[in-house]
């Protein structure tokens, strides 16, 4: 009985201090750097990040930012359909798609640049 709480004991520290370390890794602290803030959809401004988890038909940059998880693009131009054929076009804006239930590809700002991939064209 006595080494079956030592064990548990055991596996209750580990636990604990595995927490800790996990928790310590640079990925889950975004608002330290600007690389680590926009991987999780975050915008950095002056020397500190912004996450929020935005309602549908607010304006993103990416998914992440949202709750729905998609920033969906807004309309585009016949020029700049044509740009994306070519190449990625950056800086660009959504809004929040409205719904998290996602059945197959869904047109998406991707960290404020969207392609051919993100809007689910035909290569």
């Amino acid at each position: 009985m006595k080494n079956i709480l030592i064990i548990f004991a055991a596996v209750v520290v580990f636990g604990i201090i595995l927490g800790f370390y996990y928790s310590s890794l640079p990925e889950h602290h975004p608002r330290d750097n600007k690389e680590a803030c926009e991987s999780v959809g975050g915008d950095w401004a002056s020397d500190r990040c912004l996450v929020s988890y935005k309602e549908a038909g607010e304006e993103c940059i990416d998914g992440g930012q949202c709750e729905s998880g998609v920033c969906y693009p807004q309309e585009l131009t016949e020029e700049q359909i044509i740009e994306i054929m070519n190449g990625p076009i950056s800086n660009m804006t959504g809004t929040c798609y409205p719904d998290s239930m996602i059945d197959g590809c869904i047109k998406q700002v991707l960290g404020g640049t969207i392609s051919k991939q993100s809007l689910c064209l035909d290569e």
